[in-house]
């Protein structure tokens, strides 16, 4: 059976009639309703949600991209007007107490094989989600129109429409805890668009850009135990596969204290996601993206990435065998904002910012491996605490040893990481 893609009525777009791939009774005729958000919001994170209704029946269903290019199909049985709980629940944050809007009804049935489908009515239909999910150059160009790239201002609305698409994109597997990788995401488009706006800030009003920063700040904030959690949880589970059974055995307890508190950091992230706060936050990203309110727009986007690069330039040489972990931790921040700035300066920058980019990659990581083994093994002596019996405190010793080595890696290979960062931005 060949799906087809359909126009509505005005024609904008292909309407994907991906609600009814499944269809298998010959001859089946029913009628689909497809819906949106406020300001295309189900489009920008290539997700789609209808209803179909069929013998009398009606059936919701809400698909989501995923990572790897997969898409999470939620079907549950409700009347019109409104989806059923479980699939709002999941789109609260594109919804924010209004009402999902009709832009599309079609009529399909199947003929021969081939899926047909006439067009009832059509408001506005556009594109109810890309392919993989991902927001396409051509839609950020018809959202904004097409100015030159280097126009800071421009780019500045791109970068934002990006995070802001990312964060709505990954706020449902956060919810229904889908995988590890969503709360990933979700911090790091909210730390780009934090970078992007501070490497901006000589163009913009920043009694408007700094609350909104700290607001971001605030997000990534409350998300960071989750994320914090999952990486440890993962690492400890390799870690303890190579020791023997009884200690095998003992770190398992510690895994389960660090699954609990798990849960804890879940439930305090889900209630930030359904909170009033994160649905301003969303709506002043969202209105960032359409325009920041600017000051100047005369400054090119490599003269603010060189300023962000000069930062931890200075700070990068200054770091020795004896640098204190929080001096390195500090060099972390400022390669983040590093990197981020000169993807940002792209157009500017050509495939030197692409190269540098790359290489700050490589030295966050290993700073970011530093950063971790400090955290794991701190996190280890607490654990302890809790835990009765030699065979834990045996356990978390040999664990212990193993994140010192992972620091003193990392620290060695900072040089080398750092030369090469900044080899290639000169």
């Amino acid at each position: 059976m060949r799906n087809r893609d359909f126009r509505g009525g005005n024609g904008n777009g292909p309407v994907t009639v991906s609600t009814i791939r499944r269809m298998e009774e010959n001859g089946s005729v029913f009628r689909v309703a497809y819906y949106e958000a406020g300001d295309r919001r189900l489009a920008r994170a290539g997700a789609t949600l209808s209803r179909r209704m069929e013998n009398g029946h009606g059936m919701w269903r809400l698909e989501l991209p995923r990572l790897g290019g997969e898409r999470l199909q939620l079907e549950q049985a409700g009347d019109p007007g409104a989806p059923p709980a479980r699939i709002a629940g999941a789109l609260s944050a594109f919804f924010r107490g209004s009402e999902p809007e009709p832009v599309v009804r079609l009529q399909v049935a199947r003929d021969d094989g081939e899926l047909r489908a006439k067009v009832l009515e059509g408001l506005q239909a556009g594109e109810l989600g890309t392919k993989d999910g991902a927001p396409e150059d051509s839609v950020v160009s018809r959202r904004y129109g097409k100015p030159s790239s280097r126009d800071p201002i421009w780019r500045l609305r791109v970068v934002l429409e990006r995070q802001y698409a990312e964060v709505l994109r990954h706020d449902p597997g956060v919810r229904l805890d889908l995988d590890s990788e969503d709360v990933h995401r979700v911090r790091v488009a909210v730390r780009r668009a934090r970078a992007v706006l501070r490497a901006a800030r000589p163009l913009l009003d920043t009694e408007w850009s700094e609350p909104l920063r700290a607001e971001l700040k605030w997000l990534g904030g409350l998300l960071g135990p989750r994320r914090d959690l999952d990486v440890l949880i993962e690492r400890l589970r390799r870690e303890i596969t190579d020791l023997e059974a009884p200690e095998r055995e003992a770190a398992g307890q510690l895994i389960d204290l660090l699954r609990e508190e798990r849960e804890q950091a879940q439930a305090v992230a889900v209630e930030a996601l359904s909170s009033g706060r994160y649905y301003r936050l969303l709506d002043e990203l969202e209105s960032a993206a359409r325009g920041p309110r600017v000051r100047r727009s005369d400054i090119p986007l490599a003269r603010l990435a060189r300023h962000e690069f000069k930062r931890l330039r200075k700070r990068a040489r200054r770091l020795n065998w004896a640098s204190t972990d929080a001096e390195l931790h500090r060099t972390r921040i400022l390669c983040k904002r590093a990197r981020y700035s000169t993807e940002f300066a792209e157009p500017d920058l050509g495939k030197r910012a692409r190269r540098v980019a790359a290489r700050a990659a490589i030295l966050q990581d290993v700073l970011g491996e530093h950063q971790d083994a400090i955290v794991a093994e701190a996190r280890l002596r607490e654990l302890l605490a809790k835990t009765s019996g030699t065979g834990a405190a045996f356990a978390a010793g040999r664990l212990v040893e193993r994140e010192r080595v992972r620091r003193s890696r990392a620290r060695a290979g900072l040089p080398k990481a750092w030369h090469k960062l900044e080899r290639a931005w000169r």
